[in-house]
């Protein structure tokens, strides 16, 4: 039988679960644009376990499938004979994620810093956040533009504050 190494990406998966059993919450930086605009690649993200809670509908959760992780928005929740199944999608998605049983789920995003900066990430406020995640999901171009005006953000708040930019870049750690 040949044994071979866990990927990197695996690894990484295993510590965060043992992280947060151990110390309930742990931070890192976000990276791909399935959830836009409510995450942009390069926010900090915090995620606390759930302990004895119930994951409910509209929180973005971490989840594990394979080898692989995700911070997706749970869209419904069903139940298939004694388990509790959760359906998931990024908020730039157009299409939900396969169902998830609830040990696939580590835990829910509590908050998210951008440029150090807190946000409110929350999907239930305002009619202009909810259009504009309808025109990401449907309109290809609209994930291009706002990476662009981000980045266009973050060398204005760059210059503004006279700092250099390999230390407050996007995606170079959490602050």
């Amino acid at each position: 039988m040949k044994m071979t190494a866990p990927s990197r990406d695996s690894l990484k998966l295993e510590l965060a679960a043992e992280i947060l059993l151990r110390f309930s919450e742990f931070r890192f930086v976000a990276h791909g644009t399935s959830m836009l605009p409510s995450i942009y690649p390069g926010d900090c993200l915090t995620v606390k376990s759930f302990g004895s809670a119930v994951p409910h509908c509209g929180e973005i959760v971490l989840c594990h499938r394979a080898a692989e992780w995700r911070v997706h928005r749970i869209v419904a929740i069903g139940e298939h004979g004694p388990a509790t199944l959760y359906i998931l999608r990024g908020d730039a998605l157009s299409e939900d994620d396969p169902p998830v049983r609830g040990g696939a789920l580590l835990g829910r995003v509590t908050s998210v810093l951008r440029r150090g900066k807190p946000v409110n990430f929350d999907r239930t406020k305002g009619l202009c956040r909810r259009a504009v995640q309808s025109m990401v999901r449907h309109v290809g171009l609209t994930s291009a533009l706002l990476l662009s005006w981000q980045a266009m953000r973050a060398g204005e708040i760059l210059q503004a504050e006279s700092l250099p930019a390999k230390l407050t870049a996007p995606g170079k750690g959490c602050n």
